[in-house]
């Protein structure tokens, strides 16, 4: 899969290498004014020949375009849309911002994540997460929070609606201008935004082919488990068997080993349990 953005930068990923002895470079196609045969450009989706969820649209915040995501309907199954990017990335910003429409039904939420990487490690990040309908442009804000001095070389953001399996007809967003601002100066450790109660996040992207992140939030320190089973309920493998201080956390889950079908992630910490359900799609 090839990333591009901007006129130098290219993320090395399957064969694609840098170009460019800068590092640094904002959000690839930030404001979803380039598309090519139907996706945007530098951005992953969920579209494919049997559904398309992602749609360029001219209702935008700025600019002419922006980008609709619309649950789609695929073999009796209503598939949410995930829209995704990963870039180099080389600065500490303190926030990640955009603006966005959403259509919630039935309670779906929009999810949009960002993780900060340093060598492939998730160093920093944030979740702006809501399942308010919102008909005209808002702005949202997610404060990052560093677990890490170390200076991120690349960025991966996710946007997508929640369940990804069982979303309904009708939910959709609309998201524009996103972007970068601030710069971190000290590793908070213990950041005085903590979040306001613990929550599992859906995977994204799902469907996934062949690993995905998964992200969580713990508002007090926690011993946490977060496990992987099969449609069986055959335990697959322990992603998490630690304590963990208040905070949001990502973590990737490789599955090239494991046949196509239907998994469960489960998270444990203290009183708190919650299952969700993930699609691999080979």
């Amino acid at each position: 899969m090839k990333n591009t953005f901007y006129k130098f930068c290219f993320k090395i990923f399957t064969g694609i290498f840098l170009l460019s002895t800068t590092v640094f470079c904002q959000i690839p196609n930030a404001g979803f004014e380039n598309w090519t045969s139907g996706n945007p450009d530098n951005w992953s989706t969920t579209n494919n020949p049997q559904f398309t969820n992602i749609l360029q649209s001219n209702d935008a915040h700025s600019g002419s375009y922006s980008a609709e995501g619309t649950v789609a309907s695929f073999s009796g199954f209503s598939v949410a849309p995930v829209l995704s990017s990963e870039f180099s990335y080389s600065g500490r910003p303190t926030n990640f911002s955009g603006y966005y429409k959403f259509t919630s039904v039935n309670s779906d939420t929009l999810d949009i994540a960002v993780a900060l990487f340093k060598n492939g490690n998730t160093i920093g990040g944030g979740i702006f997460h809501t399942h308010t309908s919102a008909n005209s442009y808002n702005q949202f804000n997610i404060s990052l929070i560093y677990v890490s001095s170390d200076t991120p070389d690349s960025a991966g953001i996710g946007i997508f609606i929640g369940p990804t399996v069982g979303a309904h007809s009708g939910s959709t967003f609309y998201i524009d201008d996103l972007s970068f601002s601030g710069g971190a100066t000290a590793v908070n450790e213990n950041p005085a935004h903590v979040p306001d109660k613990f929550r599992l996040m859906q995977n994204y992207p799902n469907p996934f082919n062949p690993s995905t992140n998964i992200s969580y939030q713990l508002p007090k320190s926690s011993f946490v488990t977060l496990k992987v089973y099969d449609i069986l309920g055959n335990e697959i493998t322990t992603l998490v068997n630690e304590e963990k201080s208040p905070g949001t956390y990502s973590i990737n889950f490789n599955a090239s080993n494991l046949p196509s079908g239907i998994y469960f992630y489960i998270i444990q910490a203290g009183s708190f349990h919650q299952v969700n359900k993930m699609i691999l799609l080979k």
